[in-house]
Formats: structure tokens, sequence, C-alpha cells
């Protein structure tokens, strides 16, 4: 069978020309995904602190959105068996990675706004903060209908941590909560 390359190229690309070709080649790249580097990861980060959108970070990086969001949603190295999304309407503010074998966190601030971020300004947080911040999404350990409000929530006893994931750490006086994600590997 002979087969005319050129008349074959032009049928399916428009063109004969190599230039042509080699720009449509470019243009519709397949095969492995490109991986990215630390720095890139970063960046990523830094984007969408930005503002920037999964959408137009893919763009900026050539890959797609679905590469964007691993690279965003991976849990980091370690004994983390949980990551708390510290949201503000639909947009993640601040990641807390949960390590409770080595009583650790991990945080990764997703927005600029201080005001926003469950730490405000601290970019290192420790353990004592981060208990601090559960008690602060949920009510006063005084207060005097506490046991009813247990009871309603299924909880026995007061346990910031327990009442934040019943609650999602919502308060009436804010429009930020909390989305919880447990890592399935270390749980099985």
């Amino acid at each position: 069978m002979n087969v005319d390359y050129r008349e074959l190229c032009i049928r399916l690309f428009g063109t004969d020309d190599v230039n042509e070709l080699e720009k449509i080649a470019k243009k519709n790249k397949t095969g492995r995904k490109k991986s990215l580097s630390d720095k890139d990861i970063k960046e990523i980060i830094d984007m969408q602190q930005q503002g920037k959108t999964t959408q137009e970070i893919a763009q900026f990086f050539g890959v797609s959105r679905q590469t964007v969001s691993k690279y965003l949603n991976a849990f980091p190295k370690g004994n983390f068996t949980m990551r708390m999304n510290y949201m503000f309407r639909q947009k993640v503010c601040t990641e807390i990675y949960v390590d409770f074998l080595n009583r650790k966190i991990f945080v990764i601030n997703r927005t600029n706004d201080i005001l926003r971020r469950a730490f405000g300004v601290k970019t290192n947080p420790t353990w004592e903060d981060f208990e601090d911040f559960l008690l602060e999404r949920c009510f006063s350990a005084e207060r005097g209908n506490k046991k009813e409000i247990l009871n309603a929530l299924g909880v026995d006893s007061f346990d910031p941590l327990r009442i934040v994931e019943a609650t999602n750490g919502r308060m009436a006086e804010d429009n930020q909560y909390i989305n919880f994600v447990y890592e399935s590997r270390r749980m099985q």
C-alpha cells in the first residue's frame, strides 16, 4: 500500500507546510502530562492566593485543571490525617493539616487577606494556637445551656474539635466555616 503523506497531511491538518504542522503539533500536545517542580507548586499556590482560578493557573503552566487541583489538594508528607479547609463563602482561605500523633499542624494560606486566614499573620502556628482556634470556632464552655447544645450536636462532652466537626465551625457573626477532609490512606 502506497500512502501519499503530503496529501494525508493536507486532508487531516489543512496544510503540508512543515512550519504550520510544527505549530499544530505544539498546540495539540499529547502524551504524558507535564510534571511540576517544587518551585512550580509554590508558584501555583502564590497564584491562587492572588485570586487566579484553577483554569488560569492550568493554562499558565500548560497542564490540565485536574493536574493543578491534584497539587493544590495533596496532603504534605508526614503523619497528617486531617485537613481542615477554613473557608470564606466558597473560597479556601487556609488549609490546616493536622498530625494528632505528634501534635503538629501545618498551614497553607490560600489568601493574602490576613482577616480571612485561620491564624491571621502567623504562618507557623503552634499546637496551642490550633487549640485556641478550635475554641474560638465553638460556643463558650461556660454557657448555661451547654448540656442541651452538646446533646443536640450528638457530642457527649465539651470537646472543641468534635463540636467544630459537628457545626463546621460556623459562627453567627461571620461567613467563615470549615470543611473537613480525612486522609483515607492512613485511615484504613
